[in-house]
């Protein structure tokens, strides 16, 4: 007990000034532990006198099981007895059983990005077999250096920050420690149904590893520790790479792609997908991109749909991710005033934003609007005016991306087409100082 108590004391000592610990509590064995350990270090503090985050539990029912609501209700009385508030949350999970573990997780970690506030702590009680078991999975899904890292100890959620504190320790220490503290817990009977290929893992797979690897649980998490450190430097080889790749609106450079080697090429764009879209490619989908991307004269015609909603698409030489159909939702009729000087957001699309030091100097009111056809432009320097249709052509901008540039008027007369350029009488003159534009438009999530 006082070894379990020492390695949480420390593991938590680093977020002791948060103002707020949450708890995520099943009831089961792992989280009982935690919350039983975590009460332990918040009245040792109250003891001693010293400031202690505000404890809370969250308990998600998940109504998968006949007896969800009993269970809830018995969360309730355990948090009742160690005087922690709890919050219950009942979710709707709907789906195939195979797909019952992902949307189950999916829609619990939905509710902890509801509800945690800016700098909280939300504590998870995964434990080293869980770690072992979450490696093994995805080992056996074929992922790479970044889904072998398995689970991290800490990541943002919402927010605030996802910590899990017993990451290194065994299952078996927690029920040790249940045991001699005379905890009770709940048994959720799914948890033996190996048709859950966790489960199967559990019970058929590692009790065989561990007659030949007694340590395999911590020889995995050794293994997963440096995958997640080669994980880390491989995104700053391949964040260097999207960078000098990408082009101001976010689109890839094919060409610059295609000179790369293959391997790095597949590398490359797995990253610049992820970074876009939040989305990780499988070997399947990467090949499949860049045969229809870089194996392919007329890159008009290429077009790749991610998931629901969003597709890749090139457009002379450049690759975008953008919506399924090029389609922002936004109000296009939007006409909005802008002083220059703080951030201008626009729902569902960007931020227009300015620097001093610039070209750009704003004469009369200024307000924000976009294209509805028909708009001339005279660019600073130049002769005649001409279309801002023709202009956009000429510039190479992609056709769903140009009515969602934000176009900035003076006193109802076209100065400025987004960060791009400057018309005619809106350029600062000798001796004057202009602002810098910079348009931002809001990534794909």
């Amino acid at each position: 007990m006082t070894e379990l108590l020492s390695h949480v004391t420390n593991t938590l000592t680093p977020y002791l000034g948060c103002q707020r610990w949450y708890i995520a509590y099943s009831g089961g064995l792992d989280s009982h532990v935690l919350l039983d350990l975590v009460w332990r270090l918040q009245q040792c503090a109250l003891r001693n006198g010293e400031l202690f985050p505000e404890l809370r539990a969250i308990h998600i029912n998940h109504q998968l099981q006949l007896d969800s609501a009993a269970w809830a209700q018995q969360c309730l009385r355990r948090c009742d007895e160690y005087v922690i508030p709890i919050q219950i949350h009942t979710v709707d999970i709907q789906g195939r059983r195979q797909g019952t573990e992902s949307l189950a997780r999916a829609a619990r970690y939905q509710v902890f990005e509801g509800v945690v506030g800016d700098g909280d702590v939300v504590l998870f009680a995964h434990h080293q077999d869980d770690q072992a078991e979450t490696f093994l999975l995805r080992l056996l899904r074929g992922a790479g250096v970044a889904g072998l890292a398995a689970m991290p100890v800490t990541r943002p959620l919402g927010c605030g920050l996802l910590f899990r504190p017993l990451l290194e320790v065994s299952r078996s220490v927690l029920e040790s420690y249940a045991n001699a503290q005379g905890l009770e817990w709940i048994e959720d009977p799914s948890n033996k149904d190996p048709h859950y290929r966790r489960n199967f893992l559990r019970h058929r797979v590692t009790p065989v590893l561990a007659e030949q690897w007694p340590s395999y649980r911590e020889s995995i998490s050794s293994a997963a520790e440096l995958q997640a450190e080669a994980a880390q430097l491989l995104d700053a080889y391949l964040n260097a790479d999207v960078s000098a790749l990408t082009d101001i609106c976010g689109a890839l450079d094919l060409v610059g792609l295609a000179n790369l080697i293959p391997v790095r090429q597949r590398a490359v764009l797995r990253h610049f997908v992820f970074v876009r879209a939040d989305l990780r490619l499988d070997k399947v989908q990467t090949q499949e991109i860049i045969n229809q991307f870089l194996n392919v004269r007329d890159d008009g015609q290429a077009v790749f749909q991610l998931r629901t909603g969003l597709t890749l698409r090139a457009y002379r030489g450049l690759l975008y991710c953008e919506p399924t159909g090029g389609t922002r939702v936004f109000d296009a009729d939007l006409v909005q005033s802008w002083d220059g000087r703080g951030d201008c957001l626009i729902q569902g699309l960007g931020r227009l934003s300015s620097l001093g030091g610039g070209e750009f100097v704003p004469r009369g009111s200024m307000t924000i609007r976009f294209r509805r056809g028909g708009e001339r432009c005279r660019l600073t320097g130049h002769k005649q005016s001409k279309s801002l249709k023709k202009l956009l052509q000429e510039w190479g901008v992609p056709p769903w991306e140009r009515d969602c540039l934000p176009l900035i008027y003076c006193d109802d007369e076209l100065a400025a087409i987004a960060d791009m350029a400057i018309c005619e009488g809106f350029s600062a003159r000798a001796g004057e100082s202009g602002l810098s534009l910079q348009w931002q438009i809001e990534p794909l999530t």
